[in-house]
């Protein structure tokens, strides 16, 4: 199992949390405003160190009060972890792990593998290159495990060189050198993210072969440069071609920095061809194979946060969804507000009913 305990105390309407998950599915019940969105928020602080609701932090702090703590016991390679994060009015970040203050939030993130499934997960879909980037490179940083060093040290040779984009106005030493470096991570990234999203596509393939529309879609990884490129040569070479331009712009306008995820269907962008009830049974059979790919790379068991599952789904719909959920090897957590929405397609075994409601939680037997 995953997550083994979530305690919260002052954390949205939560004065006080403490929820012992089912290791399969945790079916949150409640009316809207009840605090069921907030307990996703609450794992999903906890892996990634910001909401997905606000990017003011104040917002998740009770009235009056200090700060908000998250606490968390998380399983992995067969060992228990503890997990803390506190967040003050001020800005402040406190982050434990296992009782040590030394830790970046990458080291908890790497314990818990968290993806996210909102109304607003259409954007990967409709949104810019940045949500499908975000996407597969949380699927990359779980599966490659020399990734996050080589996108550390390329975000910073990054930032070095759109810096002398505003410095100087020729094509000296300084550009060659950096150039040099920004080139040799940026086909280390590429080979990194092509390698997963070849492993996701046959992941994807897997979960959806019997099914007509989806067993059509293919993935095709833009490196974030013209495809004719074949050698590192090649782009460096490109990069002093297109100096002027990035002078122009004030930044660095080819690298992995633009990188994007090309979703076709039969040959045309999938946004084009599959109507919204169609595109959100393939954002659950993405979501889904990219938790099962994580999950079959070692020994982390991700999870997965489904907000208002029942949303624009019909019957035929809904019952796809479960049929891809039934073949995932993650804790999920789902909201609804009924239970009978999700209870009948799930085993009583595998599941546990909470309700909420203002702010509290209890565990049921529906």
């Amino acid at each position: 199992m995953s997550l083994l305990l979530l305690q919260a105390q002052q954390f949205r309407n939560f004065a006080e949390l403490s929820l012992q998950p089912h290791p399969q599915f945790n079916l949150l019940v409640g009316e809207n405003g009840s605090g069921k969105t907030s307990l996703l928020e609450a794992i999903y602080y906890l892996a990634h160190g910001r909401s997905f609701r606000t990017s003011r932090h104040q917002r998740l702090i009770q009235h009056d009060e200090p700060a908000f703590v998250l606490h968390a016991k998380v399983s992995s390679a067969e060992q228990v972890h503890s997990i803390g994060i506190q967040r003050e009015r001020t800005a402040d970040l406190q982050l434990r792990l296992n009782g040590s203050a030394q830790c970046r939030l990458a080291d908890i993130a790497e314990l818990l593998p968290v993806q996210l499934l909102t109304p607003d997960s259409f954007k990967l879909f409709f949104g810019g290159p940045k949500e499908r980037r975000q996407f597969f490179d949380m699927g990359v940083f779980h599966v490659e495990q020399h990734f996050f060093a080589v996108w550390l040290q390329f975000s910073r040779v990054l930032k070095q060189r759109n810096a002398l984009l505003k410095q100087s106005r020729q094509y000296n030493q300084q550009f060659e050198y950096w150039d040099a470096q920004f080139v040799q991570l940026a086909w280390q990234l590429q080979a990194l993210r092509q390698h997963y999203i070849s492993l996701l596509q046959n992941a994807f393939a897997a979960l959806t072969d019997q099914d007509s529309l989806l067993s059509t879609v293919s993935l095709q990884l833009y490196a974030g440069w013209p495809e004719k490129l074949q050698t590192s040569a090649e782009f460096q070479e490109l990069l002093g071609q297109s100096f002027q331009q990035d002078l122009r712009l004030g930044f660095t306008q080819y690298g992995p920095q633009k990188a994007d995820l090309r979703l076709r269907s039969a040959g045309h962008s999938v946004e084009e061809v599959l109507s919204r009830g169609q595109l959100k049974v393939l954002l659950f059979a993405l979501k889904v194979a990219q938790n099962n790919l994580i999950a079959g790379s070692g020994l982390k068991q991700p999870i997965l946060l489904i907000d208002d599952l029942a949303s624009e789904l019909d019957p035929g719909s809904t019952k796809k969804i479960f049929d891809f959920l039934t073949n995932i090897n993650s804790q999920v957590f789902i909201t609804a507000i009924n239970a009978d929405q999700v209870t009948p397609f799930i085993a009583a075994d595998c599941r546990q009913v909470f309700h909420v409601e203002h702010g509290q939680i209890t565990s049921t037997d529906r």
